[in-house]
């Protein structure tokens, strides 16, 4: 038996960060609630169009979690070593190396169907695309010791829900058995810094993405394209990823694009360190998510006039914000 005690935050939502920050607090950094899902790329924006996959229109409001940990990597400067796609045997040899080694382990994506601490859900719903720290495990009791995102206390899983868990393939994010450590620089940067770094970062790629899949002018894309989709499941993948947490149903009050988040974190920021510009932005982007709401509702009613005209108010106001952060 072997058990790391490490600090955690409960910030619901934010399980694909969640793990990276609990580690970092561990090793003596503590940056604010949504931070570094900003910095990784939650909250911006991806216009996918398939011919062979249902739906043919796919709208993402957030990073693929495998490339925010890629990010946050360049902007905090800290190294992943990934495993992945091999035998749950070797997965489990490795994170009990890890834990011996003093390295927490994020074990995802996985699927919450087979984590007995989420009762709702447990051998009820399958939702493929969570993740854990594991911080021990117990080879006399056959379990690991996790922290989760949603749950205050460390909570324990099986070694044989734990496999059926992490034997998950999403495409394009993650394969089975993926588990992740992390090489830290010995001395971190500071909330100041990876917040300067991160934004710009995180401006140039909205404003001046490598392909016009992403950022504004992916966008000013969909503003122009929306008049030719013709599925209902197109519409409904639209307000289900601007949802936190994924989902059609509801009052759609939570469908901003995760900008509220966005808001929050430029505001409090702007606040600590006296930055007005980031205050100004972080009113922008608040005026953004409840424009994301008005598209999420005509999305519903497969109002393509009104998607149209309301993104591509989204689309000029967070011109003018990314403009402002690449500036400062």
């Amino acid at each position: 038996m072997k058990k790391l005690n490490l600090p955690h935050r409960v910030v619901k939502s934010t399980c694909f960060s969640n793990g990276l920050e609990d580690i970092l607090e561990w090793k003596g950094r503590k940056y604010i609630d949504y931070l570094l899902p900003i910095l990784g790329g939650m909250g911006e924006f991806t216009y996918l169009k398939f011919k062979s996959i249902n739906p043919p229109h796919q709208v993402y409001w957030g990073a693929n979690t495998k490339y925010l940990i890629r990010d946050l990597g360049s902007i905090i400067g800290f190294k992943e070593v990934i495993s992945e796609n091999k035998s749950f045997k070797n997965t489990l040899i490795k994170i009990k190396e890890s834990i011996e080694q003093q390295q927490p382990v994020v074990a995802g994506a996985l699927d919450m169907y087979y984590l007995p601490y989420y009762p709702e859900i447990y051998y009820c719903r399958h939702i493929p695309i969570h993740y854990i720290l594991i911080v021990g495990y117990d080879d006399e009791q056959q379990e690991v010791y996790i922290q989760d995102c949603g749950r205050e206390r460390v909570e324990r899983v099986s070694y044989g829900d734990l496999e059926k868990a992490l034997s998950v393939n999403v495409p394009g994010m993650s394969k089975k058995n993926t588990i992740r450590t992390f090489e830290l620089p010995e001395d971190l940067p500071s909330e100041l810094e990876i917040a300067k770094k991160g934004l710009k970062f995180r401006a140039e790629k909205m404003l001046n993405p490598l392909v016009k899949l992403f950022g504004i002018p992916a966008m000013r894309k969909l503003v122009q394209e929306i008049f030719n989709w013709d599925d209902k499941g197109s519409f409904e993948h639209l307000i289900i990823y601007a949802t936190t947490p994924p989902q059609l149903n509801g009052t759609l009050e939570r469908s901003d694009g995760m900008r509220f988040w966005k808001s929050q974190v430029l505001k409090e920021l702007g606040g600590k360190y006296n930055r007005k510009e980031w205050q100004e932005v972080a009113d922008i982007f608040y005026e953004s998510g409840k424009l994301i709401i008005e598209i999420c509702r005509a999305a519903k009613q497969q109002n393509k006039e009104k998607i149209a005209e309301t993104l591509a108010r989204v689309a000029n106001r967070e011109e003018e914000a990314y403009q402002i952060l690449r500036a400062v």
